[in-house]
């Protein structure tokens, strides 16, 4: 063999052999990216796996246990670049919202007139009897929940499990259903519109704060749930045990609360803040009490209203003074107070009605303080009878279920 081709047989063998080199090391090189983008995905799915979770039973009849299905959470989950400062969470469960003066700006008065309204369906149906063709109504709403991880959105199923979903929204047609009879029988079905409830929840404190900061609202973070007018939404976060269970009954009560914001803001607009949130307790409140129509007892007015002697006057309620930055949960607890006790009235006697009749026309607008006030209080007797009624019910609460037990008691069952 000459020289000649000794050389290129070990430039060939050279230039195979660096080939050869190349192509392991590429392989290796793709070999450890992969397994590296595996662990990461492994890692961002174990922060939304949820095992062993189920639906803690309390206060409330037939609530079954609803264990979580880990399964249903090998869901991708994509990060989302930004970064929010994880906030002081050191608070309770039932503390308030701010509370704040509800001023409408041009703005939000064109987002609420914009909004699309759609009127309750009905069925017309016949009756011989009386010879009188009679509408029955329905489709008051359609839930729409999703749980929030990331910036992205699951269905409760998938995070939980089908039994888990049912369950929630099975409770809330319940619960809702009666907020919409209740209305249509003080107000009429045929002034009410359907309402699109969109609620997202998030799995922990750090979701529902990051939730919040994109639109601007980090602050209302404190409280365990909040409407969002401007958007039509609601941001609940699931309340959990230290055994990681799910409190069904406190996330209802939340849910319920929510929920009943949006059903207002459909049908009224803008409201008081005492109106808005005496209604929505007003309808949580049947969530975890058997007897509702009783309100509360003297030790659960004092944990509600921070310990406040009796309800405050409808005044100090719609004007800005010193228990607004003292004890938010005063204004709360008293807010309950006012629309339980005008529920409490005949509806030729309750005077709520007429006021919610007038939110219904001025939707987009909130209504003038004086006249308010002035409809409430036609004889003014307003706060002579809240006193009067919340002793008669609150401090002789026992008296009062004492005769409501005997009365039922009393009273056959309808089979």
């Amino acid at each position: 063999m000459s020289d000649n081709n000794r050389v290129g047989v070990r430039i060939f063998t050279g230039v195979a052999i660096v080939i050869i080199a190349l192509v392991v090391l590429v392989q290796l090189f793709i070999t450890s990216v992969s397994q590296q983008e595996t662990r990461t995905d492994i890692t961002e799915n174990l922060e939304v796996k949820v095992t062993d979770v189920e639906i803690e039973q309390q206060l409330t009849q037939n609530t079954s246990k609803l264990p979580i299905d880990s399964k249903e959470n090998n869901k991708e989950v994509t990060r989302v670049n930004k970064k929010f400062i994880e906030q002081d969470h050191s608070f309770t469960a039932h503390e308030p919202h701010p509370w704040e003066l509800v001023e409408v700006s041009p703005v939000q008065e064109r987002l609420c007139k914009d909004m699309e309204l759609a009127p309750l369906t009905y069925e017309e149906i016949y009756d011989p009897d009386t010879k009188q063709t009679n509408r029955f109504y329905s489709d008051y709403y359609d839930l729409n929940f999703v749980i929030l991880h990331n910036g992205r959105e699951y269905s409760i199923s998938s995070v939980y499990n089908e039994s888990t979903e049912k369950w929630i929204k099975t409770q809330m047609r319940g619960y809702l259903d009666q907020v919409y009879e209740t209305y249509s029988k003080w107000l009429g079905p045929e002034k009410l519109f359907k309402t699109d409830i969109n609620i997202k929840l998030a799995l922990n404190h750090t979701q529902y704060f990051n939730a919040l900061a994109e639109h601007g609202a980090e602050e209302s973070a404190k409280v365990q749930g909040v409407y969002l007018p401007w958007l039509h939404t609601g941001f609940v976060k699931i309340p959990h045990n230290d055994k990681n269970q799910i409190l069904g009954t406190r996330l209802l009560q939340v849910l319920v609360h929510e929920s009943v914001h949006a059903i207002n803001f459909v049908q009224f607009g803008y409201m008081h803040r005492w109106a808005q949130e005496g209604l929505a307790q007003y309808f949580a409140h049947y969530v975890d009490h058997k007897t509702p129509e009783l309100f509360v007892d003297y030790e659960q007015w004092a944990q509600r209203s921070g310990h406040l002697g009796e309800p405050l006057s409808f005044k100090e309620l719609i004007e800005p003074n010193g228990h607004w930055l003292e004890n938010r949960s005063a204004l709360y607890a008293s807010s309950f107070a006012y629309v339980q006790y005008f529920s409490s009235l005949s509806e030729a006697e309750n005077n709520l009605i007429s006021v919610l009749n007038t939110e219904l026309k001025q939707r987009c607008s909130v209504l003038n303080k004086e006249w308010s006030a002035s409809q409430l209080d036609l004889n003014n007797q307003l706060y002579t009878n809240i006193l009067n009624w919340f002793e008669y019910t609150v401090i002789y609460h026992t008296d009062r279920k004492a005769e409501y037990d005997k009365v039922n008691q009393n009273t056959p069952a309808n089979h």
